[in-house]
């Protein structure tokens, strides 16, 4: 896979740095919903293997500590410089407790994703929220989704998890939240938002393939701000 990323190595990126994380943090309470929700769905995905490999987990903000603490090692990969010090700020006293071993490795996955592949040959793998916000570190849509795409052509042999964003949009504060739905296939975006009631313009991120066509979908309503909803999806995948 090729990245032409412009954000590779920057301290301020699109999918992280210091406004995310500082938006993150004061934002923990108003997201508690769209983690509980997340965390029931990673408790009940059970691949058989104690070692993980996290793909563009940042700062760790919506993942559960106890799902974590599961794993005996966890391998993470991720471009922003913050993230390994702000996610043991998050998790590092959990996975401490329960002897897992936590590394980081500075990488920008979409490079380097055959090669990280084979180092890790046992690990499950999760790609926590970061499929959906590569269309912000490759200018070129087509190509953008090409490679999100071709992702689970390489781990048909593999036990994996993704969260990703599908859409994202302005939302008016204090309405009540779409329905979530579930299911067995994909949905076209427009089809999406409007079995969501969603009106206006919403962000297609690029996401309607990611997972394997008989893979069961899961919508998790994420209101990232007061007047901003993402329509985050959630599916687990078994080798073929």
């Amino acid at each position: 896979m090729v990245s032409n990323d412009p954000y590779e190595g920057a301290l301020f990126i699109p999918s992280g740095g210091p406004v995310w994380h500082w938006r993150a943090l004061w934002r923990q309470w108003r997201w508690a919903g769209f983690k509980s929700e997340l965390a029931r769905h990673l408790e009940n995905w059970q691949p058989p293997s104690d070692r993980l490999l996290l793909m563009g987990p940042s700062a760790g903000w919506c993942l559960p500590s106890a799902f974590l603490a599961r794993f005996k090692t966890i391998d993470a990969v991720d471009i922003d410089p913050l993230a390994p010090l702000l996610f043991r700020f998050n998790h590092g006293l959990a996975l401490a407790r329960s002897g897992t071993s936590l590394t980081f490795h500075k990488l920008n996955l979409f490079r380097e994703f055959d090669s990280i592949l084979k180092a890790y040959p046992e690990h499950a793998i999760l790609f926590s929220n970061v499929l959906g916000q590569h269309l912000f570190h490759d200018e070129d849509q087509a190509r953008a989704q090409a490679t999100i795409e071709a992702i689970k052509l390489s781990l048909s042999n593999r036990y994996w998890a993704s969260f990703h964003d599908r859409l994202s949009g302005a939302y008016p504060p204090g309405k009540a939240l779409p329905i979530a739905q579930t299911s067995p296939r994909a949905v076209e975006s427009a089809k999406l938002a409007s079995d969501l009631g969603l009106s206006g313009q919403w962000l297609d991120h690029l996401t309607v393939n990611v997972l394997p066509d008989e893979t069961e979908r899961h919508l998790i309503l994420w209101p990232l701000l007061a007047d901003w909803l993402h329509i985050v999806e959630f599916g687990s995948v078994e080798p073929r």
